[in-house]
């Protein structure tokens, strides 16, 4: 017998990367297996673990969100629902977009 407390469901997420992002990961999308209730800081985490230049353009030295970077939940800012600590689950899309100017 299994001791279900103890059993992580394991969820698919995605990341979406616009931008700078994109030119640093050389991807537009990328995939993550994570548990079920990861926050988005957690999946940033493992998003730096692959590519740790994103760090410094997506967090200050305090390891706190920079304000201009803008990152949706299924199209929906995460500063509307639980911020940088908002929990994720199965076939959750999260979008990364930097500062952009143009005119």
């Amino acid at each position: 017998m299994t001791n279900a407390i103890n059993e992580s469901k394991i969820i698919v997420t995605k990341i979406r990367l616009f931008a700078t992002f994109k030119q640093i990961t050389n991807h537009r999308e990328i995939e993550y297996e994570i548990e079920d209730g990861t926050t988005v800081r957690q999946l940033l985490e493992a998003l730096f673990d692959q590519y740790n230049a994103l760090r410094d353009k997506i967090f200050n030295e305090n390891n706190e969100l920079r304000p201009w970077i803008h990152i949706l939940k299924n199209g929906r800012n995460i500063k509307f629902l639980g911020g940088i600590e908002t929990t994720l689950t199965d076939g959750d899309v999260v979008s990364l977009f930097p500062p952009v100017a143009g005119g």
